[in-house]
């Protein structure tokens, strides 16, 4: 099995790094191309993977990895036209919609929307496959991908709001996280301890739900009659934080759509 990577940005690097530490596959099987020279230069000393033309890459690789940004998609798949339908196709660029795809490739194609807590080995990748993958195209993507964290299949139209929920919902957790320290730094406590306390809480109760599986028994458990879990949760409720929660994450799903209808 090799691998290509077309673009090697910040998740095309979060993906090699975690394949590297699982020992998947010998860096000797991983290539790569860049736009800019000098950082194709350096990513190769740093990486300790090939940079190489277009041309060789898609020879060489089994597998391909798209990770230009989106402008660039058109250029990128234009050079890729009459690929090797042999070859399996995967593309982690936000918006683009499978048809986009079909209109340069007959490949196999995973469209596959990580999030950044995949550096740490804690994402959620959602993945959507053109038609019915084989068999092995599918449990060699699976692979790939759980090495980053947890993967889920949807159908393509629920990819704009699987952005909103776990392909951007990071950020937001992040501001929360930020807006708990801060307030933590208000009474008193050291910001970085007060930022430690938030973030833990945060991973714990995570996978707390992830373990129990029911936030409707968990709630029950933590909100003691007229404790401070309790009081706490009013607040949430006569704030209309969930309502607020929810449309964050729509403003994201839309833009998501948006982006989606400019690659027809």
């Amino acid at each position: 099995m090799h691998i290509g990577f077309i673009g090697f940005g910040h998740m095309a690097k979060v993906i090699f790094d975690a394949l590297d530490r699982a020992k998947l596959i010998p860096r000797s099987q991983v290539s790569f191309i860049q736009r800019d020279p000098q950082k194709m230069r350096e990513n190769e000393k740093t990486y300790g993977i090939t940079s190489t033309s277009m041309e060789t890459l898609v020879k060489k690789s089994d597998l391909i990895i798209l990770g230009v940004r989106p402008a660039q998609a058109k250029m990128v798949l234009e050079q890729l036209r009459g690929l090797d339908p042999s070859k399996m196709f995967v593309t982690v660029l936000a918006g683009v919609k499978m048809s986009f795809y079909r209109k340069y490739l007959k490949n196999p194609i995973l469209r596959v929307m990580p999030n950044i807590a995949s550096e740490v080995g804690m994402g959620m990748s959602t993945f959507s496959y053109s038609g019915k993958p084989s068999e092995d195209f599918r449990s060699i993507t699976h692979l790939l991908f759980s090495c980053m964290g947890e993967v889920i299949e949807v159908p393509e139209e629920m990819m704009d709001i699987s952005v909103g929920i776990s392909g951007s919902g990071p950020g937001f957790v992040f501001r929360l996280i930020e807006a708990v320290a801060r307030e933590g730094e208000k009474k008193g406590i050291p910001y970085p301890d007060a930022l430690k306390m938030a973030a833990q809480t945060f991973m714990g109760a995570g996978k707390l739900v992830l373990k129990k599986g029911n936030v409707q028994n968990l709630l029950i458990q933590i909100a003691t009659p007229n404790g401070t879990t309790e009081a706490g949760l009013k607040k949430m409720t006569e704030l209309k934080i969930d309502e607020h929660y929810q449309a964050v994450v729509n403003a994201s799903t839309k833009r998501s759509h948006e982006l989606s209808e400019e690659f027809q």
